[in-house]
C-alpha cells in the first residue's frame, strides 16, 4: 500500500453539548474524499484524539471507516498514547476494517518494540518524533521496515532535510508531517503529506501535489503561498489552544459540519478572531482550482 499524495486529518466534530456528531463526521468524510484526498486519517492530533476516551475513538473508528467504505484508504492517530493504549486502539481499528495506523511512538516503553508489536496488528505510518526519543531514520526506521515488512509510511514532522535521507534509504511513503512546511518538503522529494488543511481546501492541495509532482513550481509556490499558506496559520498547533475553533467554525460557514464545538483544554475562538479568519477564508476560498 503506498500513501502518496494528500492524506487528510479531519476535526472530529461535536454536538453543542459536546458529544461526538456522526452525521457531521459523515459529511466532513464525503467532503474530503470528493475533493480527491488520497486517504483519511481519523484521530490525528487535529481529530483531538487525546481529549476522546477510548470508547468515543472507537465510535469515531466505526463511523469514519464506515463513511469511507473503500473509496480510498482509511486510517486513524494512535497519538500521545501508551504501549497499552496504542495496541488496543490498533486492533480496534483493524477490526472494523482500517487500512493502516499513524503512530507517534508510546508514552512509555521501548519504542522500537512498540512498533514491532503495532506492525504485527495493522500497516503502520511511522512518526520520526515523538514524546520520548527522535526516531533516527537509519537507525530506527531502516531497520524497522526491514525486520517487519509492514511499515508503510513515514511522517516527517522534524526538520525537513530528513525527507532527503528517508528518500535516499526507504522504499516506503515518505510524508510531510507539518502543512506549512509542504511546499519545501516537495522540493526535497516527499511523496505527500498528512495533512489538516486538506479538512478545509482538498481540491487545493490535492493541486498543490499535483504541481509538485510534474515540478511545475512557479504554479504550485503561488497556489501555496496564495491560498493554502493564509489558512494554515490557523490550523491547531498555531499560537493558543484556538485553531480548532477556528477550523470547525470554517467548516460551519461551509455547512459541512454542525456546530463549532471544542472540547477543553481547546478554547473557543472569540470574536475578534473568528472576524479576522472569516475576512482571511472570504478573500482565499475559491470552489474550484482548474
Amino acid at each position: 500500500m503506498r500513501l502518496d499524495g494528500v492524506n487528510s486529518l479531519p476535526v472530529t466534530p461535536f454536538t453543542p453539548e459536546g458529544e461526538f456528531d456522526e452525521k457531521s463526521m459523515r459529511r466532513l468524510v464525503d467532503y474530503v474524499i470528493d475533493g480527491g484526498v488520497a486517504s483519511v486519517i481519523g484521530l490525528g492530533r487535529v481529530g483531538e484524539v487525546t481529549y476522546l476516551t477510548m470508547k468515543e475513538r472507537e465510535r469515531v473508528i466505526a463511523t469514519v471507516t464506515d463513511q469511507v467504505a473503500g473509496r480510498v484508504p482509511v486510517g486513524f492517530g494512535c497519538i500521545d498514547l501508551t504501549f497499552s493504549e496504542g495496541l488496543t486502539l490498533a486492533r480496534l481499528a483493524s477490526e472494523a476494517g482500517a487500512n493502516f495506523m499513524m503512530s507517534r511512538g508510546p508514552t512509555d516503553g521501548d519504542v522500537n518494540e512498540y512498533y514491532r508489536r503495532l506492525a504485527e496488528i495493522i500497516p503502520v505510518v511511522v512518526y520520526d518524533l515523538g514524546v520520548q526519543k527522535e526516531m533516527s531514520i537509519a537507525d530506527d526506521i531502516v531497520p524497522l521496515v526491514k525486520e517487519t515488512k509492514n511499515i508503510v509510511g513515514l511522517k516527517i514532522s522534524g526538520a525537513q532535510e530528513k525527507v532527503i535521507e528517508a528518500k535516499q534509504l526507504l522504499d516506503i511513503s515518505v510524508l510531510c508531517g507539518h502543512d506549512i512546511m509542504s511546499m519545501i518538503s516537495y522540493q526535497m522529494g516527499a511523496d505527500g503529506v498528512s495533512s489538516g488543511c486538506s479538512m478545509l481546501l482538498p481540491r487545493e492541495e490535492v493541486r498543490l501535489h499535483e504541481l509538485a509532482r510534474e515540478r511545475r513550481w512557479d504554479e504550485a509556490r503561488d497556489l501555496f503561498y496564495s491560498k493554502l499558506l493564509p489558512v494554515m496559520n490557523y490550523l491547531p498547533g498555531g499560537p493558543g489552544m484556538m485553531g480548532w475553533s477556528v477550523c470547525k467554525n470554517i467548516l460551519c460557514w461551509e455547512g459541512i459540519i454542525d456546530s463549532p464545538y471544542v472540547r477543553p483544554p481547546s478554547l473557543p475562538a472569540g470574536v475578534a478572531r473568528l472576524e479576522e479568519a472569516r475576512h482571511v477564508w472570504d478573500s482565499i476560498r475559491v470552489p474550484d482550482v482548474a
